[in-house]
């Protein structure tokens, strides 16, 4: 029997690309398909899957994106296995990502037939990496005390994210269900670990390193 997937992107043609990419062997069926982090919870709320395959990085909806809508999936549906597709190339983000439960990481710079690739490892209880992103990991072994940003906790590391990508302190808050105060106090932190002095530069360096979507 094929195994249930569902999957979630923010882009019409990656959905469609990773639904053939996976229905072409006959070995999976694509059970459901999202556009956001709303629509995701409440489809895995409704509609029994075996696997989740997600993109990382999808705007809007009350549940967010990234490493917090990561943390709902695990929180509600703490079985179920989740690949995440992503462009970020960021060691401490993708670290996060594997830390908050993430099986399998695809770049979606990588060819598409990688997908069923990665979602036959996850279905088996193994880890998967995409070559590039497992050479970032392998490099991060070698190369730990050198990378600044790894020293950034991934709640600084979403926080920044989202500053970044255009949210104020108060939505950010609101997003995280945390105090305006804390998350104020974490974007501070990041900055001073990051020798950042201005919002501006705190925009360039994340999206130079990554940390930006």
């Amino acid at each position: 029997m094929a195994l249930r997937v569902i999957i979630a992107d923010d882009h019409p043609v990656v959905l469609m690309g990773t639904r053939a990419a996976l229905e072409a062997g006959g070995e999976f069926e694509v059970v459901g398909e999202a556009a956001n982090g709303d629509q995701l919870i409440d489809m895995l709320a409704n509609r029994p899957c075996d696997i989740l395959v997600t993109d990382f990085s999808m705007p809007g909806g009350r549940h967010g994106d990234g490493l917090s809508l990561i943390d709902l999936v695990r929180r509600r549906f703490p079985r179920l296995p989740i690949v995440v597709l992503t462009m970020v190339n960021n060691m401490a983000v993708l670290q996060a990502m594997r830390q908050r439960g993430a099986q399998g990481l695809c770049d979606k710079r990588s060819p598409l037939k990688e997908v069923p690739v990665a979602v036959r490892h996850v279905a088996q209880g193994r880890l998967y990496l995409s070559e590039s992103i497992r050479a970032q990991f392998e490099e991060h072994g070698l190369h730990h005390s050198s990378d600044d940003e790894l020293r950034l906790s991934a709640r600084e590391i979403e926080v920044v994210r989202m500053y970044v990508g255009g949210m104020s302190i108060s939505q950010i808050a609101d997003r995280l269900n945390r105090s305006v105060k804390t998350v104020s106090r974490q974007k501070r932190d990041a900055m001073r670990k990051l020798g950042v002095d201005h919002d501006s530069r705190l925009s360039e360096y994340a999206r130079e390193r990554g940390i930006a979507s």
